[in-house]
Formats: C-alpha cells, sequence, structure tokens
C-alpha cells in the first residue's frame, strides 16, 4: 500500500504547495515519464517544485536517515522537494508528464540506487478464458464411469456421500467437502463404492495455468470460504443478471487461486483475536452439527438459541460473518441438500420426503425445491431415473 504525497509521511521530503506558480525565479521543464524501473536519483541545493500535467506516477525518495532506502509516494496534488533530497519518478499509468520547476542557480547531484527501484502493476497472472461445462449430479451406489482424459482442467467437488477416482492409476477418495481437480489430458475415473448416493458438481475450464502440479494429483479438503465460492457459483448459473457468466468465471479463478496458495494459506494467522475466532469456529461447527442431526424435524431459529444458550442476535451474527447467510436459511438449504438425496434413493415419496425433513406442506417444499433449484422435485426424480 502507498502512501501519497498529501499524507504526514511525506512531510520529511517536502510538503504540498501552490506558491512556485507566482515565483517568476524558477525555471520549468516538462518531460515525459515512462519508465517502470529506475536506479539514478536526483537531488538539488534548493527547493525544487513538481506538478503533474497528465498521468499518474509515483515519486521514490531516497530517505537519508534510513540508509538511502527509497521511500515511494503516489503523486497527489502539486508540492515540493527539500534541498538535498533525492528523488526520481516512475509511471504509473503508460506515461506520464511532469512539470518540474527549479530556481536559476540550483546545482544536481546524483545517486545511484543499491539496487532498481521497481514498480510491479497490478495485474492477473492467471486468466480463466472459458467454462467448458459444469453439472450437478447425484449418484447412486454402484455408479461407474469408466474414465475419459480431455485437454481442459476439470473440478469435482463431493458435496454429500464418498467418491473414489482414479487418476492415471492412483486411487483417491473424496468425501464431504472434499475436492481434486483434474490436469488437462489426465486420464481419470469415478465409481460409487459405498452404500449412500453421491452428489458433486463437476466444473470443465480452459485455463493458462503454468505451474499447476501442486493442485492436481492431490485431495483438498475445502474450508468454508472455499464452499461458499463454490457456492456463489452455482447461484450464477440460474441467475438472469447480465454479468452472471462473468462473475461464474471470476468465482472459479479466486478458487484456483486459493488452491495454489492452499499451503501457505493454512499457515497464515487470519483473525485479529484468535481466541476469540477459535471460540467462534468451535461454536459454529456445534451448530452446524446439531442441525445435521435434527435435519429430520422442524427445527425453529429459537431451539437452537436455547440449546446453545445464545441469544438470537448472537447466533444472526455468527452464521452473517462466517457463513454470509441466515441462520434460517442455511437450515432450508441443508434441508433442500438432504431432499435431494432421498429424492436419489427412491424410496420415499416426494410427499414423504417433504414431510420427513419438517416441512409444513408439499406445496411449501416445493415451491422452495423449485426456487433453489430451478427444477421441481418431480422433474427432478424423473430426470435421475431418466439418466439411469
Amino acid at each position: 500500500m502507498y502512501n501519497k504525497t498529501t499524507s504526514a509521511y511525506f512531510l520529511k521530503f517536502g510538503k504540498i504547495t501552490d506558491s512556485f506558480r507566482t515565483n517568476k525565479d524558477l525555471k520549468k521543464k516538462k518531460f515525459k515519464v515512462t519508465n517502470k524501473v529506475i536506479s539514478t536519483l536526483y537531488a538539488y541545493s534548493q527547493d525544487v517544485y513538481v506538478e503533474t500535467v497528465d498521468g499518474m506516477a509515483i515519486v521514490a525518495i531516497a530517505d537519508k536517515d534510513n540508509s538511502y532506502i527509497p521511500q515511494l509516494f503516489v503523486i497527489h496534488r502539486n508540492f515540493k522537494i527539500y534541498a538535498g533530497e533525492y528523488f526520481s519518478f516512475i509511471t504509473l499509468t503508460s506515461s506520464s508528464t511532469i512539470n518540474l520547476y527549479t530556481p536559476t542557480n540550483t546545482t544536481r547531484t546524483t545517486l545511484d540506487a543499491s539496487s532498481p527501484i521497481i514498480y510491479e502493476p497490478i495485474q492477473p497472472k492467471l486468466m480463466v478464458s472459458e467454462i467448458c461445462a459444469y453439472y450437478y449430479m447425484v449418484k447412486s451406489p454402484g455408479y461407474k464411469f469408466y474414465g475419459e482424459s480431455h485437454r481442459y482442467f476439470e473440478l469435482t467437488f463431493v458435496d454429500s456421500g464418498e467418491l473414489e477416482t482414479n487418476v492415471e492409476g492412483t486411487d483417491y477418495t473424496l468425501k464431504n467437502y472434499d475436492l481434486l481437480l483434474y490436469g488437462p489430458n489426465q486420464y481419470h475415473t469415478q465409481e460409487i463404492t459405498s452404500n449412500e448416493p453421491c452428489s458433486y458438481l463437476t466444473i470443465i475450464f480452459e485455463s493458462n495455468i503454468q505451474d499447476y502440479s501442486s493442485i492436481i494429483n492431490r485431495v483438498f479438503h475445502c474450508p468454508r470460504e472455499y464452499y461458499q465460492i463454490l457456492d456463489k457459483f452455482v447461484k450464477m448459473t440460474t441467475s438472469p443478471l447480465p454479468y452472471a457468466k462473468d462473475l461464474m468465471i471470476s468465482f472459479i479463478q479466486e478458487l484456483i487461486l486459493h488452491l495454489l496458495q492452499y499451503d501457505l494459506e493454512e499457515h497464515i494467522t487470519k483473525p485479529s483475536t484468535p481466541i476469540h475466532q477459535h471460540f467462534e469456529n468451535e461454536l459454529l461447527e456445534e451448530i452446524l452439527a446439531y442441525i445435521n442431526q435434527k435435519i429430520y424435524e422442524p427445527l425453529p431459529v429459537d431451539d437452537i438459541c436455547d440449546h446453545f444458550s445464545i441469544s438470537r442476535s448472537s447466533l444472526q451474527n455468527l452464521f452473517k460473518d462466517n457463513l454470509k447467510v441466515a441462520p434460517k436459511q442455511y437450515i432450508n438449504e441443508a434441508k433442500l441438500a438432504k431432499s435431494k438425496v432421498l429424492i436419489k434413493k427412491s424410496e420415499n415419496t416426494i410427499s414423504e420426503i417433504s414431510s420427513m425433513l419438517g416441512f409444513n406442506s408439499i406445496h411449501y417444499f416445493s415451491r422452495k425445491f423449485t426456487h433453489r433449484y430451478n427444477i421441481t422435485p418431480s422433474e427432478y426424480a424423473k430426470k435421475i431415473y431418466d439418466d439411469q
């Protein structure tokens, strides 16, 4: 984060002023700045004045009190630099035009920087150029996909059940909230060997990832942050918003960037108050486990508050801060996700599933299901039957 020339930190080297405009003894030199790297700085025997005409630039000033280490300031407004301070300019934009006002009898000296001063523009290193396909599937026990390879990346995320996959001769097991990325041209198979259905999301995309060796051939267990990214991706797949597809691409880019630095992120100290955050994490995990245990019952938010001796507002804040959803919405989402698994099992009617999960009526359940998944429960059951 750069300071500006209007900040208090700059007062050591100069100050904001327009006084040069009325000083007829100054001579003006107009020059164009195109460099992003500088190795030489300049100092004048008298105060000099700087005016930006076009573009955006940084002034680098050697700190004499700190081994001449350069301090960088984004130029904001006109300013003067005190006599004897070594400085130079780096453009932030493609080029910048600067007026430098100097006294007629001033002298200039130079200083070679101990190492080049470099401005690194903020530009993306990774791009997802296209999402080729995406689908959410619920597969029954005994399902087996005999394998394929293609030139794209393929992401598989399991949100319920277990999925066995073989990648070029190596077996992996994906459980709840596990994710695996297949690299281009990696031959892979998938099957379900457990006695429970498995639901999972697959996204196939094209990207310019250069070194992906650290994110293939391994199973990632997704923290809540990653799950929330995927949840936002899924919501955008049915959104009528004009930039929904752009958001889908940005979410996948965000997730891949997290995976590329996954091992580093695990060691970053996240909260500024770790004891409080640790307490919140443990409490939230207990509440989520409780919701899962009570999934087949009506579960008012007040019941959760009573069980965990927590106020309604505290519970709301806990969910909003960590999951970005309200408790009631999370409960509904959990019940709807469970209903998809039960429909897949084909052991109960839609009406029975609605009742089992504590919905007030089949009509209410059907309306919620349709709103969430853009398909009615009956149509979903028929689609599963047709796919088998």
